[in-house]
């Protein structure tokens, strides 16, 4: 009898350990799920997204860019800032506006007359914007768009009958961007 008893003993308490160890494991289980779930929530730095700036901010950004630069092309021409105008639109390619800044320069002494002009190119890759390129040929020139990737210029040269304010020969130039250099 005392055998029968001591084997039920032994077999209850086998069968307790064992209903524990389940318990136990079922707890460990639900932990390191519970572990892997939150860190599966936790981004790498490579996976934290920094918000994009707007199109709206980019101009600003590149207004800011080229007006600290601004003095040292004055300088270069002897010249004023006749005007400052910024257009926008993906010419990179990358699915983001990006900034071009039209300026023209009229002379240090005063006049109508236009001794440069150019357009300065401002990459946003959507967390800041950095220059490119410019372009500043040596001829007239009206910025037009910027439209499916490219920049539009129109070339404006004068015929022998054109007044000095009016140039009438026209023709359509699509920028190119190789490295920092536009033509």
């Amino acid at each position: 009898m005392k055998t029968k008893s001591g084997i039920m003993t032994l077999a209850i308490l086998v069968f307790s350990l064992s209903a524990c160890n389940d318990v136990k494991s079922k707890k460990q289980k639900e932990t390191l799920s519970e572990k892997n779930t939150m860190t599966a929530n936790i981004k790498s730095p490579a996976q934290v997204t920094t918000p994009k700036i707007s199109t709206a901010e980019a101009v600003k950004l590149a207004t800011a860019q080229f007006d600290a630069y601004l003095p040292k092309i004055l300088e270069s021409h002897g010249a004023n800032l006749d005007l400052q105008e910024p257009a926008t639109g993906d010419f990179t390619g990358d699915g983001i506006d990006d900034v071009a800044i039209y300026f023209s320069l009229s002379p240090k002494g005063g006049g109508n007359a236009l001794v440069g002009q150019g357009l300065t190119l401002y990459q946003n890759d959507g967390k800041r914007v950095k220059v490119i390129g410019g372009f500043e040929p040596d001829y007239l020139f009206s910025f037009k768009k910027i439209s499916n990737g490219k920049i539009y210029v129109e070339k404006l040269e004068y015929a022998e009958e054109d007044g000095r304010c009016c140039p009438s020969i026209k023709t359509e130039h699509i920028l190119t961007i190789s490295g920092n250099k536009v033509y």
